[in-house]
Parts: C-alpha cells; sequence; structure tokens
C-alpha cells in the first residue's frame, strides 16, 4: 500500500540532492527492497548501492546507504531494531527522516564497531557536510523546502485515527473502510526479519486474530498496544516456548487479552 502524499513528498525531495552526489557505479533507488540474507528482506524509502548488487525488484546485499522516512507505525522500529538489522549485516550509512511539529529532522547514522551510531541529528535552519558514502550537505531547510506548512504526523495512506469495522460476513461485499483499515489489506508495508514477516500499520486484537487464523500454531505478536500505529509481527510458537496457536499483545501473556 502507498504511503501519504507527504510521505512520498519527503523521499522525492532527497532524490535529486543524492543522484547528484552519487559517483562512479551508485544508483539510488526508491521504495526499494535490500535482501540482507535469505530471512531477512528490509524495504527502505530509498537506497544508495552499487550498480553490480542491482537485481530484478531487490538489491542484493548491504546497500551504501538506507533511508527511511518515519511514520507513525515506523518510528519505533526505524531508530531501534530496523537500524539494528542495518549494522548486523554491514550497512555503513543510515537515515532517518523525521517530520516533527518543528519540521523535518535528519538523524544521520554510521556504522562503529558492529553498530550504527547516530552522529549528527540535523533540523530546520541547521545543516551538515557528509563525506560517507558521498559528500553533500545536509540542510532541512533547503532540502524540503516545498513541504506545505501542515506538520502532521506522517502515516500510511490507509491508516485512519480509528481502526477500521469488523470484517463484513462471507456471503458481503466488501465496504471500503473494512478494505483499507484492517489487515492485511490496510497494510502500511512488509518486510521479513530473520524469516519472520511484519507488518506495519495500526492494529487491534481483531486484526490479530485474522493473522492467527492465516498462520496457525505460529506467534502473531503485536509490538505496542491495540489500535497505535506500529508492527504487527509473525513468530515461531517456539520463541516463546509454546507450541499452541496463541497471541501476543505488547508483550504481555496472551491470557491478559483472551485466546483466539
Amino acid at each position: 500500500m502507498g504511503h501519504t502524499l507527504l510521505h512520498q513528498i519527503l523521499v522525492a525531495d532527497l532524490v535529486t540532492p543524492l543522484m547528484i552526489a552519487e559517483y562512479g557505479d551508485m544508483r539510488t533507488r526508491t521504495s526499494a527492497v535490500a535482501r540482507l540474507g535469505d530471512g531477512t528482506w528490509l524495504h527502505a524509502d530509498l537506497l544508495v548501492y552499487c550498480e553490480a548488487q542491482e537485481r530484478e525488484g531487490f538489491v542484493e546485499g548491504a546497500p551504501l546507504l538506507a533511508v527511511e522516512v518515519a511514520s507513525e507505525a515506523s518510528r519505533a522500529r526505524d531508530l531501534g531494531a530496523k537500524r539494528d538489522l542495518y549494522a548486523g549485516h554491514g550497512v555503513p550509512c543510515y537515515w532517518v527522516v523525521d517530520l516533527t511539529p518543528d519540521g523535518v529532522r535528519v538523524h544521520v547514522h554510521g556504522l562503529d564497531g558492529g553498530r550504527l551510531v547516530e552522529r549528527v541529528a540535523v533540523g530546520m535552519g541547521e545543516s551538515v557536510r557528509l563525506t560517507e558514502p558521498f559528500k553533500i550537505e545536509i540542510r532541512p531547510d533547503r532540502l524540503f523546502s516545498g513541504l506545505p506548512p501542515w506538520r502532521g504526523p506522517v502515516e500510511g495512506a490507509y491508516m485512519a485515527h480509528e481502526n477500521g469495522p469488523d470484517l463484513p460476513c462471507p456471503q458481503e461485499v466488501f465496504g471500503i473502510d473494512s478494505f483499507i483499515r484492517r489487515w492485511p489489506t490496510g497494510v502500511e508495508k512488509v518486510e521479513l526479519e530473520n524469516g519472520n514477516p511484519v507488518f506495519y500499520g495500526r492494529w487491534d486484537e481483531r486484526d490479530v486474530e485474522i493473522a492467527q487464523r492465516a498462520y496457525p500454531g505460529r506467534v502473531v505478536r503485536l509490538d505496542q498496544r491495540p489500535g497505535v500505529p506500529g508492527t504487527l509481527r509473525i513468530l515461531p510458537a517456539a520463541s516463546v516456548n509454546q507450541t499452541v496457536p496463541q497471541h501476543v499483545v505488547d508483550g504481555r501473556a496472551p491470557a491478559e487479552y483472551g485466546r483466539v
């Protein structure tokens, strides 16, 4: 599913400056998938990589630079688990573009001792000159000068402030709300982390129940409270020492929310 127009503007504003900064066999691709291993395929908003890494539909191996535009669903993961995954696979440069009420802030990370460490966070009216993976000046007020005055949070195009209605009965057709605001058709994006599917969106217990039917015997885990933007993960039962179907919400025991 697509992101909001605001999200697309943020990504588009970066493309030309990065392509100008490229040299040698560097290439830039938006809405790109990096295959970091057989069990890890990460979907980035923008990748810079070597031409030899280009495959049909994805980039093979660690890119030179990965850029994520944080949404309400992705922010915690972009600045946490996903950053660590990129680091573990040797991605040397990683940026997170975050839209705040005060404007755009770019978090610049570099690989240091196997970890991606934040080197600098650049906000409106500030600038920094970088040399890796190429020479470029980051000035958010110039890079993103075409943004509309609205400064609300960035969410996926099909994420609403409340989850959609229950799914229709099998004999009924889908309404637009139930189609675009429920799992899996309301997903902002999906990735594979160490062999485990990760869905970004705004999910609640009803989505957990649907996912449990789709993946019987596995753990369906919300990484935040129901109805809050974030991620829904599909994990092997053995990951929590269980062999029966269950779900985990917000890290609590399944019994606290009831069985599905």
